[in-house]
């Protein structure tokens, strides 16, 4: 049995990242019982907010300890540069029998006393270099430089982002290793729910569905350039709305959510783009299985967690004519993230046709369990090789 240790990813910012923690968890319970214990650490307010949420994946509850702060390159982050290690964090994992720790977008030290599995979701900071202030750009490189030099197992998503990892940060050749993750939820269970979850949100029979958080590289601004251009045609009343969902706060800029749905109004196609707000992670699943099709215009994705729910659930998807799109979902159809009329005219096509029929649940299901078993046998080769490694 390897026990691993695990802190909340995202801290309660970035709805992917508990979306992935979440997936793992449940992943190592179902896929690794007997092989895979998962231990989380969380600080009283991390535990007070989400933790939850965690209870029904983990074999114990979570370890809540004010301990458990060593985030990014902060006050705890500069300790560990410079004596090594993240001392108090590193006594706390020591009293849980812990094999070896998860560590994302934080930083516990190069002589951390246990094995360390880095995970580096994406290289949007090399890509979309513009997108970061200059402070915001340094933080996050030199995060990226300390745990790629150093005597780390680096995890990645995607074929896409290796590359990008080997060509940024030479270091880290000979050290990492691709896991591309799968969604642990049940086909049959959410398609279950979907019509309700659509009603409960009064949406029409007919609707597409972008659940992604308000950043800059979300581009919803493409969108509404389509939904106007659709609307210059004297096609916009007969098209199925976009729907929206996600946190509306950028860091990068504040102004974003506003931005855009005021866009919207200028261009008079708000009634097209509606913002649902945050709503929970049950009815976000569930309104992709209502759904005529996935919409994900993002300039840059990791492994994005929306397509991989999509996939699961047999619903038709456009995306953005990105590397790690074609990577995740070469079956889906694609558009330029910079020409608002071809989206305009794949969202024209799909809504003017009959909605497309999909897989059985009993099919889903199949497959799911298939990308499910594949994700857990690639996650114990990553552990177990970290751990022997170390010794």
């Amino acid at each position: 049995m390897i026990t691993v240790g695990f802190t909340l990813i995202g801290r309660g910012t970035w709805s992917g990242g508990e979306s992935y923690l979440r997936n793992m968890l449940g992943i190592i319970a179902s896929e690794l019982d007997g092989k895979v214990q998962a231990k989380l650490f969380l600080t009283p307010e991390q535990h007070a907010s989400v933790g939850a949420s965690f209870d029904h994946m983990l074999a114990a509850p979570a370890v809540v300890d004010d301990r458990v702060v060593g985030a990014g390159l902060g006050k705890r982050g500069l300790i560990a540069v410079a004596g090594g290690t993240d001392r108090a964090f590193a006594d706390l994992v020591a009293g849980h029998a812990v094999d070896l720790v998860f560590e994302v977008a934080q930083w516990f030290g190069n002589r951390f006393p246990l094995p360390v599995i880095s995970w580096l979701p994406d290289f949007q900071h090399r890509r979309l270099t513009h997108l970061f202030s200059r402070r915001a750009w340094w933080r996050r490189d030199l995060g990226y430089r300390l745990q790629t030099s150093g005597n780390r197992t680096i995890m990645l998503s995607s074929e896409d982002a290796l590359a990008d990892c080997e060509t940024f940060y030479p270091a880290s050749r000979g050290k990492t290793a691709v896991v591309r993750f799968a969604i642990h939820l049940d086909p049959a269970a959410v398609m279950a729910r979907a019509e309700a979850a659509r009603r409960a949100h009064d949406l029409p029979e007919r609707f597409f569905f972008l659940p992604n958080q308000f950043w800059i590289h979300k581009n919803h601004s493409v969108v509404v350039e389509a939904l106007k251009h659709i609307d210059r045609l004297g096609a916009l009343d007969g098209l199925p709305p976009i729907v929206l969902t996600g946190r509306t706060t950028d860091p990068r800029d504040p102004t974003w959510f506003k931005r855009m749905m005021d866009l919207a109004q200028t261009y008079r196609v708000e009634g097209h783009f509606r913002h649902l707000g945050l709503i929970p992670y049950d009815d976000v699943v569930a309104l992709i299985g209502a759904t005529d099709c996935l919409l994900n215009p993002s300039r840059f994705e990791g492994w994005s967690t929306t397509v991989e729910e999509a996939k699961s659930l047999g619903a038709p998807m456009l995306l953005s004519d990105i590397r790690l799109h074609r990577e995740q979902a070469p079956d889906a159809l694609f558009f330029a993230p910079d020409s608002a009329e071809a989206l305009a005219q794949h969202l024209l096509e799909i809504g003017q046709r009959p909605r497309l029929v999909r897989d059985t649940v009993a099919v889903l299901q199949r497959r799911q369990q298939i990308r499910r078993r594949d994700y857990a046998t690639a996650l114990l080769a990553l552990f177990e090789k970290t751990k022997t490694v170390a010794r």
